[in-house]
């Protein structure tokens, strides 16, 4: 028992012997890569404030660059608002209007509820509204004058800047019963010219067509606006 463990404690010795001693050179070291680092770039802060200033200044200049379109895309044609019915009328539906006459199979005018006119000598063209629930047309003028000439009924008035000298057809009664003329006016609308009884309006400056127009030479279809063309 002795002499086997005395062996076994000498091969021990032996096998320590034999083991070569592991230095630090001898190790073998994983390389390490080493990250590559750049210097942090700081961008400065925008504020709230100047987000809102950009998109201002954007949605000015869209504003802008659409105003350019729409007058470059404009026409020049010389035309006056009727304010006696505070039309909306614009010169872009003056520039779509159709070049020929729009009527019924019978041969009607079909007139919305308003087209533009041209009156007495007059140059610009006026929106006209057209109102088959009264009688008698209506227009605005200026300076209403009343005089006796060869023992007839005159008016003097002026329209779009210059002044008329007409006989009084008839009076009519405004709703505070002041005395209004109705004298005979050359009227163009669309291809037709004729002469249109009016009841001056003293400080208008619109038009109103009524029912006596009307009559027998047109209908109206009240969901539309500047059927017929513009006058010559």
């Amino acid at each position: 028992m002795k002499k086997t463990a005395v062996g076994l404690f000498v091969l021990f010795l032996f096998g320590c012997a034999q083991q070569l001693p592991i230095t630090d050179d001898q190790q073998d070291t994983a390389s390490v890569i080493q990250p590559i680092t750049k210097p942090l770039t700081f961008v400065s802060m925008v504020t709230a404030a100047e987000i809102k200033a950009a998109a201002q200044a954007q949605t000015v200049a869209a504003e802008k660059k659409a105003i350019e379109i729409k007058k470059q895309g404009s026409v020049s044609t010389d035309l006056t608002t009727d304010k006696i019915t505070a039309s909306t009328a614009s010169m872009k539906l003056a520039a779509v209007q159709h070049q020929k006459k729009i009527e019924t199979k019978d041969g009607m005018l079909i007139l919305g509820h308003h087209e533009w006119v041209l009156v007495l000598s007059g140059k610009k063209h006026i929106s006209a509204y057209i109102d088959p629930q009264s009688s008698t047309s209506r227009i605005g003028v200026k300076d209403l004058v009343e005089f006796e000439r060869d023992g007839n009924n005159w008016v003097k008035f002026t329209f779009q800047a210059k002044e008329y000298k007409y006989p009084v057809k008839a009076w009519a009664k405004s709703k505070d019963k002041k005395r209004l003329p109705i004298v005979l006016l050359r009227t163009k609308l669309g291809d037709r010219n004729d002469e249109v009884e009016y009841q001056l309006i003293d400080g208008g400056n619109g038009v109103v067509l009524g029912e006596k127009f009307m009559r027998d030479i047109a209908v109206q279809n009240s969901q539309r606006k500047y059927i017929q063309p513009l006058a010559k």
